[in-house]
């Protein structure tokens, strides 16, 4: 069984000892410290890391399926959806796929042109809930359609909000997609982790203490197959 992760900077394991990584240092390997490798040691497992730092959920999605494309027996898949205003987009200049892929990302933290054009006059709530939401659909639906086992878990609350900005079809989606996450204590990694006041860097990375203990929450899940009623555990 191969373990295979997907997501941003915290599935990536960023700042931590072995990477001491930002994001303007995309080549970093990822740190053997993060959660879903401790998961996969503990069982005993191979495991690849998709995970990229400053990832957005279009290209979560796309590595998804990419992954599932390639081979769909022996494989575990963790997956931590990012944050849901990130905005994926190709790189023009790329003409071919490499080790970190073809994307990029802009986020609400960015200066420039692009992306003071992009937050000013496009971004919206609702469409990042619509996007991210119809991406964790197809992701789910994908490797039940082709039983390989997963776990699921996020990082932005707004994904599941109902106050404001919505619609009919986001909260269908929400509906549809809520019993396939996995928390930690109810919250998302880095709101328990702070909760539990472990520590975390500059860039609000939780260091190797939280690591640790997410993933005893996430085995414990494994093993009592707890993830939900329609995740397929082996």
């Amino acid at each position: 069984m191969q373990l295979k992760s997907f997501g941003c900077s915290f599935i990536f394991g960023s700042d931590l000892a072995d990477n001491i990584a930002a994001r303007d240092q995309p080549q970093a390997d990822y740190s053997r410290f993060a959660w879903p490798i401790l998961v996969a040691k503990h069982f005993g497992m191979k495991w690849e890391v998709h995970a990229r730092p400053g990832s957005g959920n279009l290209q979560i999605m796309e590595r998804i399926l990419s992954q599932s494309a390639l081979d769909s027996t022996d494989q575990f898949f963790v997956v931590g959806w990012s944050w849901i205003d990130r905005f994926d987009y190709i790189d023009p200049e790329v003409t071919r796929y490499g080790r970190h892929g073809f994307w990029k990302t802009l986020m609400p933290i960015d200066s420039g042109r692009v992306a003071e054009t992009y937050y000013r006059d496009l971004h919206s709530e609702c469409r990042d809930k619509l996007s991210t939401l119809t991406n964790m659909k197809l992701a789910i639906d994908t490797l039940l359609a082709k039983n390989i086992p997963f776990i699921m878990t996020y990082m932005d609350e707004l994904t599941f909000d109902q106050t404001w900005h919505t619609t009919p079809a986001i909260i269908e989606l929400q509906n549809y997609v809520r019993p396939y996450m996995t928390k930690f204590d109810d919250l998302t990694f880095l709101d328990w982790s702070r909760k539990n006041n472990f520590p975390e860097s500059d860039m609000w990375h939780p260091l190797e203490p939280a690591h640790e203990a997410a993933s005893k929450i996430i085995i414990q899940a494994v093993d009592t197959k707890s993830i939900g009623a329609h995740c397929h555990l082996v």
